[in-house]
């Protein structure tokens, strides 16, 4: 279930929330003769640099799009020395180190590894992967982590670094997959899931019940936003600095998780069936492009999103910037009585570094916030001393 009712704009939301992501059908893997994994490389196309060009070409010199290395970034490229191989391997995509993506696009093929015709066929096939920029699988503890309690011996896996031309590549599909605006998921996705959360619900030790998720990187008033849902009873977790195990004791004893809307919150498929969740989107129509909503819907959450940010330019990793705005109070039944002197002092500095650094505005910023960029606006400029520490000109 989903509550959008203290978002600045539903209207201007509802295109990207609301969706079904479930797609009810069965998984199947391809064979791909003769076929060839290339590494991620940065080329040079239309006078641009590309990031993570790789995947699968078959043996026809055709890239398989299904082999994506991460959906929209993948293609052909010549490479100049192919090694040959005469066995046949099974894909596993691109592990990218961003935890987020660990838990949507890297285990996106691995149901593959628990079914009856890998048991029956491939079970003794090595496993390939493509390394993003050759970051090593150990450097990635946590998702290592994650990969034994799903079973999968890491030892096994084997990095794709040079491109490689197999007698065969057995090609899984995706159990998490995406189109241009969204993303999906199936019911393999969440059987690999549930086996994670089935292995810390046995393991469980006591833990708080309301817990709030702290990012802790490019976000201005998010240690504020902490703050304030700290004193509503929720204690303030920082998934970086935990193991995995630790991550998945906290998450599957939480009732009720808050998070800002990003790579942090997907930690959320970890709750348990029906738990609350309030998701606090960190600009203007950046609704993390389905990723979030499919693990709401993959979890069966109960997910209220509220509008609690103010950040107005156009930039990908911007310092986003939080307040406790009068959508946030509502939904705790507290007063609102104008924005605090903290909260203004978080916009001002937002503009500040937002100017200096040459950003332009977001075209869905005055639209998008509508009032609560207004009354924020106008606060400020009834404040000079305010204006004038962070040399504004409002005017």
């Amino acid at each position: 279930m989903n509550n959008f009712d203290y978002l600045c704009n539903a209207n201007a939301a509802a295109k990207h929330l609301g969706k079904n992501h479930f797609v009810d059908r069965k998984l199947n893997f391809k064979v791909l003769e003769g076929a060839t994994v290339l590494p991620t490389k940065n080329i040079f196309v239309d006078g641009q640099w590309t990031w993570g060009t790789g995947g699968i070409v078959d043996a026809g010199g055709n890239f398989v799009k299904e082999s994506f290395v991460h959906y929209g970034a993948g293609d052909a490229y010549t490479p100049t020395d192919v090694e040959q191989s005469s066995a046949t391997v099974v894909y596993l995509g691109m592990f990218y180190p961003v935890w987020g993506h660990c838990l949507t696009d890297n285990i996106r093929r691995l149901w593959f590894l628990q079914s009856d015709a890998f048991k029956e066929y491939f079970k003794d096939c090595a496993l390939v992967y493509v390394a993003w920029r050759d970051i090593p699988l150990d450097a990635q503890k946590n998702f290592c982590r994650l990969l034994e309690l799903l079973d999968i011996d890491i030892n096994r896996l084997q990095p794709i670094t040079r491109p490689t031309k197999f007698e065969n590549v057995i090609l899984p599909d995706e159990s998490f997959f995406a189109t241009d605006d969204t993303r999906f998921f199936t019911d393999e996705y969440r059987t690999t899931i549930d086996r994670v959360k089935s292995f810390a619900l046995k393991n469980r030790t006591p833990s708080p019940e309301k817990i709030f998720l702290f990012y802790g990187r490019d976000q201005l008033g998010e240690e504020r936003l902490a703050n304030y849902f700290h004193a509503k009873g929720y204690a303030i977790v920082q998934p970086e600095e935990l193991t995995l195990d630790a991550q998945l004791n906290v998450l599957i004893n939480a009732k009720s998780l808050a998070a800002t809307l990003g790579s942090s919150s997907h930690n959320s498929i970890f709750l348990r069936e029906g738990a609350d969740v309030i998701l606090i989107p960190r600009a203007p129509t950046k609704f993390t492009g389905g990723y979030q909503q499919a693990i709401d819907q993959a979890g069966n959450l109960n997910v209220t999103y509220i509008d609690s940010s103010l950040s107005i330019f156009e930039a990908f990793r911007e310092p986003h910037c939080y307040i406790i705005s009068r959508g946030l109070k509502n939904f705790f039944g507290d007063d609102f009585d104008g924005y605090a002197d903290e909260d203004l002092k978080t916009f001002a500095q937002h503009l500040k570094d937002g100017l200096t650094r040459g950003l332009a505005f977001s075209p869905d910023a005055e639209t998008y916030y509508g009032a609560t960029l207004t009354e924020v606006l106008t606060a400020l400029k009834r404040r000079p001393d305010l204006t004038a520490a962070y040399s504004l000109n409002l005017s």
